[in-house]
């Protein structure tokens, strides 16, 4: 028996169009509400003693290749309940260069390393496509997009690293547009994606459908490049990124005894969080307001809230992300002052819906001092 991949109706990504700013106080007249009451919305909840939080040693773990140890650290001024103004927005994009940097340098060997160098000439859009198929047939991607092309913002995640994560615009064709010509074998359960440097890794036929799997050609309205002859990547929305194949020249169709095991990423990458606009020793002026900027993301689960502490974790100030989709990353925004001079430390964690906190949370070390100064 032979069967068709038949056109299926694209679900409603309710992408935000603008920047859509969810603004929320972040207050402490609720500091003594207990943990587990319902937080209103648009509202920022404090959490004290007996609320579901990670030790302060747990906490404060160094990073991204931060040197030293609390002890070796001067003394912190602890501020308990952190008051100030959070928003989150899911539309920032990762620029072109940083995009790269992420994926071209450091994640190179461990995720896919999808080619994210954009030039303005690319290479070939062609893809071949065979198997276990009626007949094999090949199809210009940047063609077949003039009539399928869709356009979405999502993002790239590696599960292999706690870094690792862009949110970029992409125009592709949909892998199930590619595959309707396709007459396939009913056994057919598995599809790899080859690169032209012969990488890929099969994943489950339903699972690449189902996650609405997208043929790119372009990153943030620029020609993907290419080395070897292909310019066209695999990005499938919630999934890690060793997925996101690059520079792909064919498609295989085959039926398993067993389908693939879907990748996951790992414990230690999940609900992962990090402060981006500053580096550690950065110092600001009392009085003056403190704008922190970073992502928050978990793959496919949604994130629920950002959480901050200036006392080591003895008190978190939590601020919901109200609706929250797991397609894109939450890009937030915290901005508070301080009217003391001293050195200070925030951290920042993530909390999804299923409960998760970050297993690694972003912490900055700063210094306050008088405005006089």
């Amino acid at each position: 028996m032979k069967r068709m991949i038949k056109k299926r109706n694209k679900k409603a990504m309710g992408l935000l169009t603008g920047a859509s700013l969810l603004m929320s106080g972040c207050g402490a007249a609720m500091a003594g509400t207990p943990a587990g009451l319902a937080v209103a919305e648009d509202e920022c909840l404090v959490q004290g003693e007996g609320a579901k939080d990670l030790a302060a040693d747990d906490l404060l773990v160094p990073q991204d290749g931060e040197a030293g140890s609390k002890a070796e650290q001067a003394p912190v001024v602890k501020v308990a309940h952190i008051e100030g103004e959070f928003s989150f927005d899911q539309d920032v994009l990762t620029p072109d260069d940083e995009i790269f940097n992420i994926y071209g340098t450091v994640m190179t060997g461990v995720c896919a390393t999808p080619g994210f160098a954009l030039e303005e000439e690319a290479g070939s859009y062609y893809v071949n496509v065979g198997g276990k198929i009626e007949r094999a047939y090949g199809i210009n991607v940047a063609e077949l997009g003039e009539e399928k092309a869709e356009s979405r913002i999502l993002k790239c995640s590696c599960g292999m690293t706690a870094g690792g994560l862009s949110n970029a615009r992409v125009t592709g064709v949909p892998l199930a547009a590619v595959l309707e010509l396709a007459q396939m074998e009913e056994t057919v359960n598995c599809v790899t994606v080859y690169g032209a440097d012969g990488y890929g890794v099969p994943m489950p036929l339903t699972y690449a459908l189902e996650k609405e799997a997208l043929l790119v050609y372009q990153v943030n309205g620029k020609p993907l490049p290419s080395q070897d002859g292909g310019a066209v990547q695999l990005w499938m929305p919630e999934a890690v990124a060793r997925y996101f194949t690059r520079n792909i020249t064919h498609i295989e169709l085959t039926a398993e005894a067993a389908e693939p095991e879907v990748l996951q990423a790992g414990e230690g990458c999940r609900a992962k969080i990090n402060i981006l606009n500053y580096a550690d020793g950065v110092a600001f002026k009392a009085g003056e307001t403190i704008r922190l900027e970073g992502y928050a993301d978990d793959y496919d689960v949604a994130i629920e809230a950002v959480e901050f502490s200036l006392d080591g974790g003895e008190t978190w100030t939590v601020c919901p992300t109200k609706g929250a989709q797991t397609d894109r990353w939450v890009y937030w925004q915290f901005a508070f002052t301080l009217e003391d001079a001293g050195e200070y430390e925030m951290t920042v964690r993530a909390r999804t819906v299923e409960g998760r906190e970050s297993p690694l949370a972003s912490t900055l070390h700063f210094q306050v001092m008088d405005s006089g100064q």
